[in-house]
């Protein structure tokens, strides 16, 4: 056998195990797409839901979104008659300091006699609450109220020449709060009938002592507006 014919026999027994090779790489090319993942993942392999978690519909907790709403505050706790009464004891109380001093220091007549209303009114109220011999118990709102007063007392001394401005702006907002008060947290919780007649009776004069704290202020804003002649003129 001669060096050609050796090297075609090799040739002859390699083309079987080629073609397996080939084949088989043929094979292989042909079954991985059959194990390469989906695009999309399969239904089955969705994310099973936590119990009571809502989520969006592309799969999102809506719980731990940022943008998720905050729940309800709580109520505010009801008042109890002890409580109410506490109130309107630090409002009387106030009022007739305030008022104390609103006579001893201004000079405008209108404001002296409205200092004496109050002392009047608020002496009365306390003194018939006095009468009806009721537990007072501190709350929020009779600490919010007697902070208010020292507040009140402090501008009232600073005041200067702008004296009668501040006390009559002082009682518009004090007046104001305690009538809301009434209206939304005393009326709405008091139990005792002989509290819930008391408070029934005040709120009439705590709207009254409004109106003409009101018609001061205006007064002061009308004068204010005037020049030194006009006013002179209509003196």
């Amino acid at each position: 056998m001669n060096i050609k014919t050796s090297f075609r026999a090799i040739a002859l027994l390699a083309l079987p195990v080629l073609s397996f090779v080939r084949c088989g790489g043929e094979q292989k090319a042909a079954e991985a797409p059959s194990s390469m993942p989906s695009a999309e993942p399969p239904r089955d392999q969705t994310p099973e839901l936590d119990a009571g978690t809502a989520q969006s519909p592309e799969g999102t907790n809506i719980g731990s979104s940022a943008d998720t709403a905050k729940p309800p505050e709580p109520k505010a706790e009801a008042l109890n008659d002890a409580q109410i009464a506490a109130i309107t004891e630090a409002a009387n109380s106030a009022e007739i300091a305030q008022a104390k001093v609103a006579q001893a220091r201004s000079k405008d007549a209108a404001v002296k006699t409205f200092a004496a209303m109050m002392l009047t009114h608020h002496g009365e109220a306390k003194q018939k609450q006095a009468n009806l011999k009721l537990k007072t118990e501190e709350s929020g709102i009779s600490t919010a109220l007697q902070a208010d007063a020292g507040a009140t007392m402090n501008a009232l001394k600073d005041a200067g020449k702008d004296f009668d401005k501040t006390y009559i702006a002082a009682q518009i907002a004090a007046h104001q709060k305690v009538l809301d008060t009434i209206n939304d947290k005393l009326l709405p919780n008091v139990k005792d009938e002989r509290l819930k007649a008391y408070l029934e009776e005040i709120k009439p004069t705590v709207e009254q002592h409004l109106t003409r704290a009101k018609q001061l202020q205006q007064s002061f804003d009308s004068k204010s507006s005037t020049t030194p002649v006009e006013r002179k003129q209509s003196g």
